[in-house]
């Protein structure tokens, strides 16, 4: 699946409000977003929880990782 394909398929998805989405990652402690999208594969992320923040919660709250 492509990039825009999957990001489309996240779109349609209910997901957590940005300030409970950024309670949980938090919590993970990761530093990068490689951790970040080694994390969304490791098929231990909520289906609550974007693989691709940036585009779920622009004009939301989000300003980047880390």
């Amino acid at each position: 699946m492509g990039c825009l394909q999957g990001m489309e398929k996240e779109m349609k998805k209910q997901f957590r409000d940005f300030e409970s989405a950024r309670e949980f990652a938090r919590k993970l402690n990761l530093k990068s977003q490689k951790e970040w999208q080694e994390y969304c594969k490791s098929g231990n992320k909520p289906d609550d929880i974007p693989s691709t923040p940036s585009g779920t919660y622009k004009n939301k709250g989000w300003s980047g990782i880390g």
